[in-house]
């Protein structure tokens, strides 16, 4: 995904809307409304597909298309219950969402991780590389930084729109806000196309988990950039 472009700044960075200027007027920034929560992950699942690390646990690529809303719902809810999923919009319809935890709620509590085993679980049983795969999200979990920051688990755009700078803008809404309180934030990509173009936004590499049979995860971290 390689976008452009960027938000008018007229707006603080915690208000809950933000409108494109004048070369993308069609599109709109907003908080989440629960009532489009379906619809934002439908979305979000196309923008993953395909994706190295629900290949791995899939048996092909139509049983990974499948799974992907069950996994990428189940993430979602998550976040817009313990953080907030900003999402562009044109007429009305969801073409990109962006989840973030806030900070102080990583590592899930286990009711949280098992809600989401839950609603998983028939995902997992039906797929493959069961023990590989979980043995890699349990090594990318002991990774995850202690220190306070708000951690983005999921960012995508409707591939029919992408290019068109809706990643990079879904991404400035929360990393000003970063920036001016002062509080790094956090991801992790299992698609090496994406390090540099999260690079672009200020985070570096910290480490790659790379274990036998399994797909390679990138983990960044980004040091708030103060304004001068």
């Amino acid at each position: 995904m390689r976008v452009s472009g960027g938000l008018q700044h007229g707006l603080p960075p915690t208000s809950d809307r933000w409108r494109y200027g004048p070369l993308m007027n069609d599109f709109e920034i907003s908080r989440l409304d629960p009532a489009d929560l379906h619809m934002a992950v439908a979305t979000t699942s196309r923008a993953f597909w395909p994706d190295p690390l629900f290949g791995h646990f899939a048996r092909d690529v139509v049983k990974e298309h499948r799974i992907l809303p069950t996994f990428l719902g189940a993430m979602l809810r998550d976040a817009a219950d313990h953080g907030e999923v900003w999402v562009a919009k044109r007429d009305g319809v969801v073409v990109g969402s962006a989840s973030w935890l806030q900070p102080g709620t990583m590592p899930r509590p286990r009711r949280r991780e098992n809600r989401i085993t839950r609603a998983c679980a028939s995902a997992l049983l039906t797929g493959r590389n069961r023990r590989s795969g979980l043995k890699l999200l349990r090594a990318v979990e002991k990774k995850h930084p202690s220190d306070p920051h708000w951690y983005l688990p999921l960012l995508g755009i409707d591939p029919k729109w992408q290019g068109r700078g809706l990643g990079g803008s879904l991404l400035r809404v929360k990393l000003e806000q970063c920036d001016a309180t002062l509080t790094p934030a956090y991801l992790e990509t299992q698609k090496p196309e994406n390090v540099p173009y999260y690079e672009r936004f200020g985070f570096q590499v910290t480490e790659v988990i790379e274990l036998p049979g399994t797909p390679p995860i990138w983990l960044l971290w980004r040091d708030p950039i103060p304004s001068n």
